[in-house]
């Protein structure tokens, strides 16, 4: 059987972040320049991104993680807003930034110790920058970082719910990558 592309995550699902998405959208959807994600459904937070992965590798790590999948972390996760990424000094993903919260932080770190520790990954992140990716930036308007200062003058905030580890499959696909939990 072949490898299938993994990473860990958690799923998130809110009203105010699917508007933001629509939104932006249709604020920005200008000739193609964006390819967005698919459906609010694959929007997430991605903790650690494995790749490819064989599956009995795929069910030690599903055991290494199984005491902080069973738990919800209810940390106050607020959305901040539009926010971008930049590749070569342009915008290249169009993001939701989430509050800095120092918990969720902490449990950045607590799975990437795990990882390290059972040999999953050579080095920890330093750097972790939670998000979740509304788009791939083709080609930035010229206005673009006004269009986003437009977007974000407008948007009301609001608290996530409570949030789950998950071991997540990325399925390519030509229509965009579609994410689903393993089980």
């Amino acid at each position: 059987m072949s490898d299938k592309r993994v990473f860990i995550g958690s799923f998130i699902q809110n009203e105010a972040l699917t508007q933001l998405f629509e939104q932006s959208k249709q604020a920005l959807d200008h000739k193609g320049l964006f390819k967005w994600t698919r459906t609010p459904d694959n929007f997430h937070i991605t903790f650690h991104f494995i790749g490819a992965m064989p599956d009995a590798d795929i069910e030690i790590l599903q055991n290494l993680l199984d005491d902080l999948m069973q738990k919800d972390y209810d940390f106050g996760l607020e959305v901040s807003g539009l926010n971008f990424f930049k590749r070569k000094g342009r915008p290249s993903v169009l993001y939701a930034g989430i509050k800095p919260n120092e918990r969720l932080f902490d449990l950045h770190q607590v799975i990437q110790k795990s990882l390290y520790k059972q040999g999953f990954i050579s080095e920890m992140q330093s750097r972790f920058t939670p998000h979740i990716t509304l788009a791939r930036i083709k080609k930035a308007p010229i206005d673009f970082a006004e269009q986003i200062n437009q977007i974000n003058r407008n948007f009301q905030s609001q608290k996530l719910h409570p949030i789950r580890v998950t071991l997540i499959e990325s399925i390519l696909a030509p229509q965009g990558a579609l994410y689903q939990k393993f089980v």
